[in-house]
């Protein structure tokens, strides 16, 4: 004879019901606060860079800096790429009290809202000396911040999570352009220098609220202790998965598109485009769409995974290169510039998310922010490269030549890719596997351990 038992009156349900809408909607929530951490670490951190490059400069310049010294201060800006030289300082000491990447996030963030808005106290024109000195401290701090944000971002998102996550990254670089070198000049016009640097200063400090309420140990408490030596260090690479990322599949995906990206810019010079005209086009203009481009691409990976988003968007890369052709037929106008730049900065933002993403996947958890920064190391260096031997190739050989290269390379490197990237991810997938099981088996073999052990 079975008893049946009523649920009490105002129940909602069974406590196995109960139960799993409750985990649910805390899995929910703690993937909201996820991603909202990671994607104002990343909107902020590159805001000092947009605001030096397409704000300053320009600033500078209009009040009478030689043209000259604005050329030879851009170069301060490289210090951003020489961030592999600290980063295994990041992953090796950190505060046990604070976090570990909590405390360098708190610290760096700090210090570059004061820094910047330090900068309200000078003359752009008059100390321009000065504020280069001010402006390389904070692309120290930028860069320590990006290696703590790298590593958090790859501890604290699960596989399945890093496609957005790292399309929040692709898309937050264009936030700091738009907001850096958009907004704020424009605040600048209206309201003096003083408003501006101090309203960028307000605005890279958002993530604070965001860090503070973090607690990174129980976020991250299935993850090993963050440590690395040069030894560690130098054994990544003896991975072959990583040496063929790193060196063939990266170099090769990014090379011909990079040189076509980076002739925009001097393409409309040439057709006599003012510098206020270029920044509406291309900065807030071409890095608004990157910002939604970089979440479709996170969006993409998601379902249909990382080998087909690599194939497809690295598609949409030698589309955009080609794109770029017309304008150096000098078909210049403004609709079809718009188009080819948000096409352009659509393939950029959504390339690099896929390239993140995978990059991320290779990384260890113990020494992340070392072992991520030697990826982006790598892009950055193919990007400069790039950039500055496209240009200085199209003004001995004209624009159209170059382009037809670049056009080569960015479907070689498709290929490339497309080959390289399979073997690489099933790798990579094995490996994981067998570090799952191995720490499987050595629980296993502790809670034998412990069930035998009668004390205590």
């Amino acid at each position: 004879m079975s008893t049946h038992t009523s649920a009490p009156e105002g129940a909602s349900g069974t406590p196995e019901a109960d139960g799993t809408e409750t985990a649910a909607a805390t899995t929910a929530s703690g993937r909201v606060r996820r991603f909202a951490l990671i994607g104002a670490l990343y909107s902020s951190q590159n805001l000092s860079l947009g605001f030096f490059t397409y704000a300053f400069l320009t600033i500078a310049q209009a009040r009478g800096v030689p043209l000259a010294a604005i050329g030879t201060a851009a170069g301060i800006a490289t210090l951003l790429t020489l961030k592999f030289l600290w980063a295994p300082v990041v992953d090796r000491f950190g505060s046990a009290k604070m976090g570990h990447y909590r405390g360098w996030l708190i610290a760096t963030q700090t210090l570059l809202g004061l820094g910047i808005a330090s900068l309200a106290l000078f003359d752009p024109a008059g100390d321009f000396p000065l504020l280069l000195g001010i402006f390389a401290v904070l692309f120290v701090l930028a860069a320590t911040q990006d290696i703590a944000a790298d590593a958090t971002a790859t501890r604290l998102l699960q596989p399945q999570e890093r496609g957005f996550g790292n399309g929040l990254q692709s898309a937050g670089a264009s936030v700091a352009q738009v907001v850096g070198g958009g907004l704020i000049l424009l605040v600048y016009h209206a309201a003096g220098w003083q408003v501006a640097t101090l309203s960028l200063a307000l605005f890279s400090m958002l993530p604070l609220p965001l860090i503070l309420g973090w607690r990174e140990d129980a976020s991250t408490a299935t993850q090993p202790a963050p440590h690395v030596t040069l030894r560690s260090a130098l054994a990544f690479f003896s991975l072959p998965a990583v040496r063929v990322w790193c060196f063939v599949t990266i170099p090769a995906y990014t090379l011909g598109f990079t040189v076509a990206y980076n002739l925009v810019r001097p393409l409309l010079v040439d057709a006599g485009w003012t510098e206020g005209r270029i920044g509406l086009y291309v900065v807030i203009g071409g890095s608004g769409v990157g910002i939604v481009a970089g979440l479709v691409a996170g969006a993409l990976m998601t379902r249909l995974g990382r080998r087909s988003a690599l194939i497809r968007l690295g598609a949409l890369q030698v589309i955009a290169t080609l794109a770029v052709v017309p304008m150096a037929l000098d078909m210049t106008q403004p609709w079809l510039v718009l188009i080819v730049v948000a096409v352009a900065n659509a393939a950029f933002s959504a390339a690099f998310a896929v390239v993140y993403t995978i990059s991320m996947d290779l990384t260890r958890p113990q020494s992340a922010g070392t072992d991520f920064t030697f990826f982006t190391t790598v892009a950055s260096i193919v990007m400069v490269i790039a950039g500055g031997g496209g240009m200085a190739a199209a003004g001995m050989f004209g624009y159209l030549p170059v382009l037809a290269v670049a056009g080569v390379l960015a479907v070689v490197g498709l290929v490339i890719a497309a080959r390289t990237v399979g073997p690489l991810l099933r790798t990579e997938q094995n490996r994981t596997r067998g570090s799952a099981s191995s720490a499987s088996d050595s629980d296993d073999r502790a809670s034998i351990r412990s069930q035998a052990d009668p004390r205590p």
